[in-house]
């Protein structure tokens, strides 16, 4: 027994020896493999770094002709590099990757097997800009891989094509797919171009689908939309989407928003809504609004009289002197019936207070005395 014993121990230990020269056989390899990529370069990092210098007007035929096992070593910082770059010099480089075949190369690893060569070779393209690559790109968003999808929703956005504003819309209609956030941030990166697809995207019968273009409209400013937008605020059955097209009617800031959300501010609409069409009217900018929110500083909901106080302070001097104007109102009625100086303010007034008090900290030029 103690045999076995001993045998089993010696076996581990050599076992364990074994597996020791490995890993520093590993960390010596990969050492000295760092050093050589480093040392081949050293060289063309220094000649690619006077290139974007000089905004690409010279030196691109070096950058070409730089031997291959130099410039794979080169390549990952200059790709690093590309994503950061605007204006000639990207284009410059762009130029550079394009003759050197590396685009060839990216759309050929977009049907690779490995999810990794899938998603980097997306984001080449991506940093690239290259428009020939869109329909690829598309493709991915219904990889099986989250990160897949990610990366190939990033590169669209980086190229800007707005052909692919349905694909990335139909993409929001997967069982798993891409973050809001992030297709919003995308369809708004493709332009004033794909405001005829995101309007028309309105009547999709996903709500979360009509949520993201309705925010995407809000953010590119799209104000020749405001009467499909005034439609769903209507009429949409999601009261989500509704809110969220009350808040996009408040960014694109037209007079033609203000009857649609005044009359979103009925009180058989539900809370919420009328609340997000308050604050949307601050948001519009239209001192015609002043006398409506005003009056819902009297609302029984608190979040729509809060909401109404902050939308008449944001609308500058003429909110500014309704909410004073409530306020002086209320103590004058107080001082009236003889309440003393510590009798509790209405609600109305207590908001208006609030809302002339974060004034007088951001602007206490504008706070009327």
């Amino acid at each position: 027994m103690l045999r076995i014993f001993t045998i089993a121990i010696a076996v581990l230990a050599a076992v364990v020896a074994v597996t020791a020269v490995a890993i520093v056989v590993v960390r010596v390899v990969r050492q000295i493999r760092r050093r050589r990529q480093s040392a081949l370069a050293a060289g063309p990092r220094r000649e690619l770094l006077a290139f974007v210098a000089d905004n690409g007007e010279d030196g691109s035929q070096d950058l070409v002709a730089i031997p291959d096992d130099a410039w794979k070593a080169t390549e990952p910082g200059a790709l690093g590099l590309l994503g950061k770059l605007r204006g000639d010099a990207h284009r410059a480089l762009v130029s550079v990757f394009l003759r050197r075949g590396t685009a060839r190369r990216a759309l050929y690893d977009l049907r690779s097997r490995s999810r990794v060569r899938r998603a980097r070779a997306a984001q080449i393209l991506g940093d690239l800009e290259l428009r020939q690559a869109v329909p690829e790109l598309c493709r991915l968003l219904t990889d099986r891989h989250a990160e897949v999808r990610v990366v190939a929703v990033r590169a669209l956005g980086r190229i800007g094509d707005p052909a692919a504003a349905w694909r990335i819309i139909a993409g929001l209609d997967q069982s798993h797919p891409v973050p809001s956030l992030l297709a919003t941030h995308t369809l708004v990166q493709l332009g004033p171009e794909a405001e005829v697809t995101l309007s028309a995207a309105l009547d999709h019968p996903e709500a979360r689908v009509r949520a993201v273009c309705l925010e995407a409209l809000g953010l590119l400013g799209a104000t020749g939309s405001v009467q499909r937008v005034a439609r769903v605020l209507r009429e949409d059955s999601v009261l989500d989407v509704r809110v969220a097209a009350a808040t996009t009617l408040g960014r694109l800031g037209t007079r033609s928003a203000l009857e649609p959300l005044t009359l979103a501010l009925t009180p058989a609409r539900p809370t919420l809504l009328r609340a997000a069409a308050a604050r949307a009217l601050g948001d519009l900018g239209s001192p015609s609004a002043v006398d409506e929110l005003a009056t819902l500083l009297r609302d029984p909901e608190y979040r729509v009289a809060h909401e109404a106080a902050h939308a008449l302070r944001r609308l500058g001097p003429p909110g500014l002197r309704a909410l004073r104007t409530v306020l002086d109102t209320e103590r004058e009625d107080l001082r009236a019936s003889g309440a003393g100086a510590h009798a509790a303010p209405s609600a109305a007034a207590a908001h208006a207070e609030e809302a002339l008090a974060i004034a007088e900290i951001n602007e206490p030029s504008l706070v009327p005395a």
